[in-house]
């Protein structure tokens, strides 16, 4: 007889840790590459991504924090009037905020990525192991977990680094069964601390963890029910409804009381997360609430926990069932599941353009098939362990389809979910879930775990170096699968970390004028350019511009700024343009406004010619740099003479009409 594979040599603990590290380690510069070659010279992420305004983030509750204050009202941005910001990524800010102490921000950037990645992977690596009970099989699951398609494009190339915090949720499960198994008092400690990190460092994930905790124990409650074997529906006569009702409630008693330490394990460690996280939560409810936040004021009096309106007012059924199946995109689809192709990545245009896949990877389901095929031959507790995964798997990818289930990328066209709306309606908090896309991460856990179960079948008549070899190779397989078959980008995207020298020289500058810089969007599209908020760590001085990519509202009704998008369409110069041109200027001025930065790369065609022809008049020649800015002071020039004649010339300026 064979032995099962715990009865095999394996590694030591340190061993098994120090090669899991080790190989993490280089998956992760294979995955993220090239940043490997750019690590102190460029952000990893797409320049059109969310990232520039997420590292701004880190840098401004840092600064804050030197500075002696909380980082709850910001005056840098949204200028004039500034406003509350509760940056939902605290755990990285403060992350960031000691390697700042030592590393530039690109530099501290790129680190907590590689970092976060290494740390998903080793997590997940560690749950595996825990549940296949096998160290080189477990292998697999941090790849597919830790380095799947989802996490390099949407945490890694949109910049959305709260999604990066992977490694919470995985060590947060494995205690929660430890202390449901083992009955120990320190397991439920673990899980408490590590549901507060995971809710501290994503809100959402921290409500995955509550929903993942009640099916846990509805799971286990409908085991102990089932267990006995099938219920016989004898309904016909008296006697035998009789004995159907008291084997249910015979039944149902033996699943409460079975249920009774594991419910109250669970809650107490909940509840001992949620005391640590709770005022981090209130004072984000309150910011949030608040109508002077910087991010969405006009959605500030709907958000609150005891309506059904989520914080971000999108992907709900509240807001799908009033505006209809048509029209309505998930960002998951059934296709999107299994189909391969760079070309099929859902790429969306909100605040900032974010990157979102869904692909499963076929290594990965080809070992979760292997695993179930197997199942019959494999004990009582790895059946079940293989059941229980499976269904979580499949759980969380349904509502990862979120309200409307769709079919293709390709078109809005779906149904509704029941599951999904059943979930709004009933579960505490669900309605707070904006964004279903992110439920893939669990089912993207539970992948793992199967594909470790078929994984472990293959390695069960190798040796010890032997097996380990496979685990190396099918570890890489799953990583140069995402990278190189998955829709996600790969080499992954990077952006410049230089910074204009006219940014340096305002740093420098003891006036503390504000700046604008101009346009507002990029090219060909309503994007507002993150950069902008990546060179105010360098040059600290206030922009206009919030966080949700908007102009502060003071600025954009400014009459100046409405005239320098004029002259950028090509507008007619008037008189009347040139006044508008002089008194909004005065009005920037006295708002505390310096600078005008035209950012010449993102003007197309006679943009730039057009707006300093209608400047120059009024504010003088620009300063010009060799990096592309054209610098306007904010300070008009004096008053033109009045006409000389009927020409309609005055202090040199020709009048058009």
């Amino acid at each position: 007889m064979n032995p099962t594979p715990q009865d095999r040599p394996r590694f030591s603990w340190l061993e098994g840790w120090l090669l899991a590290a080790l190989l993490y380690l280089f998956l992760v510069l294979v995955a993220t590459w090239p940043v490997a070659q750019v690590f102190t010279e460029r952000f990893l992420g797409d320049s059109y991504g969310d990232f520039w305004k997420h590292a701004w983030g880190h840098w401004w509750v840092r600064d804050s924090l030197i500075q002696g204050a909380l980082p709850l009202f910001c005056r840098l941005v949204n200028a004039p009037a500034g406003g509350y910001l509760f940056v939902a990524d605290p755990f990285n800010c403060l992350v960031v905020g000691l390697l700042l102490g030592v590393f530039p921000l690109v530099t501290a950037y790129n680190l907590l990525i590689v970092g976060n990645l290494w740390a998903g992977c080793m997590a997940a690596w560690a749950l595996a192991r825990h549940v296949v009970r096998n160290g080189p099989a477990a292998l697999v699951a941090g790849a597919v977990y830790g380095l799947s398609a989802y996490v390099l494009a949407y945490p890694v190339t949109s910049g959305v680094t709260e999604t990066l915090n992977t490694a919470w949720m995985p060590l947060c499960i494995l205690f929660m069964h430890r202390s449901v198994e083992a009955r120990r008092f320190r397991d439920l400690l673990a899980t408490g601390l590590f549901f507060f990190l995971t809710t501290f460092s994503c809100w959402y994930y921290g409500q995955f963890l509550v929903v993942y905790a009640a099916f846990l124990l509805a799971f286990r409650a409908a085991g102990v029910f089932l267990a006995p074997g099938p219920l016989r529906w004898r309904l016909r006569t008296w006697r035998q409804r009789e004995s159907f009702f008291l084997e249910v409630r015979t039944r149902l008693i033996r699943a409460l009381l079975d249920a009774r330490d594991p419910v109250f394990r669970t809650v107490a460690a909940l509840a001992l997360g949620t005391c640590l996280v709770f005022p981090f939560a209130l004072v984000f409810q309150l910011v949030v609430s608040d109508p002077a936040n910087i991010v969405m004021p006009d959605k500030a009096p709907s958000r609150s926990l005891l309506r059904f309106q989520d914080f971000l007012g999108s992907n709900s059924p509240w807001s799908v069932s009033a505006r209809g199946v048509r029209g309505f995109h998930n960002h998951t689809n059934l296709a999107g599941f299994f189909l391969p192709g760079k070309g099929n990545a859902t790429v969306t245009v909100t605040i900032d353009r974010l990157t979102r896949v869904h692909y499963l990877g076929w290594v990965a389901l080809g070992l979760a098939i292997l695993a179930w095929r197997r199942r019959p031959g494999l004990e009582p507790r790895d059946r079940s362990a293989l059941t229980y995964w499976l269904t979580v798997g499949l759980f969380f990818l349904a509502l990862s389809l979120g309200p409307v289930v769709t079919f293709s990328d390709f078109s809005s066209h779906g149904f509704f979910s029941p599951f999904y709306h059943a979930m709004y309606w009933l579960f505490p908090m669900f309605h707070k879930v904006a964004i279903p896309f992110r439920f893939l991460a669990l089912s993207l856990l539970a992948l793992g775990i199967l594909a470790a179960f078929g994984l472990r079948g293959l390695l069960r008549d190798l040796g010890r170096w032997d097996a380990l070899g496979l685990s190396v190779l099918v570890a890489g397989a799953v990583v140069l699968e995402v990278a190189l078959l998955s829709p996600a980008p790969w080499p992954l995207p990077t952006s410049p970390a230089s910074v204009p020298a006219f940014y340096e020289m305002v740093a420098a500058d003891p006036e503390d004028h504000g700046l604008i810089d101009y346009p507002f969007e990029r090219p060909e599209s309503l994007l507002l350019p993150g950069e902008f908020f990546y060179y105010q760590t360098v040059h600290h001085r206030a922009i206009p511009y919030r966080t949700s990519g908007v102009l502060s509202p003071e600025v954009a009704r400014n009459p100046f700024m409405e005239e320098v998008r004029n002259a950028q369409t090509g507008a007619a110069r008037s008189v009347k343009a040139r006044q508008r041109l002089r008194e909004g200027a005065l009005k920037l001025r006295a708002m505390g406004f310096g600078y005008l930065v035209l950012h010449t790369g993102l003007l197309v065609g006679p943009s730039q010619e057009q707006i300093e022809e209608a400047l120059i008049p009024i504010l003088g020649e620009p300063a010009r740099f060799a990096d592309g800015l054209v610098v306007f002071r904010l300070e008009p020039l004096p008053e033109p003479s009045a006409p000389k004649d009927q020409t309609g010339k005055a202090g040199g300026a020709s009048r058009e009409e």
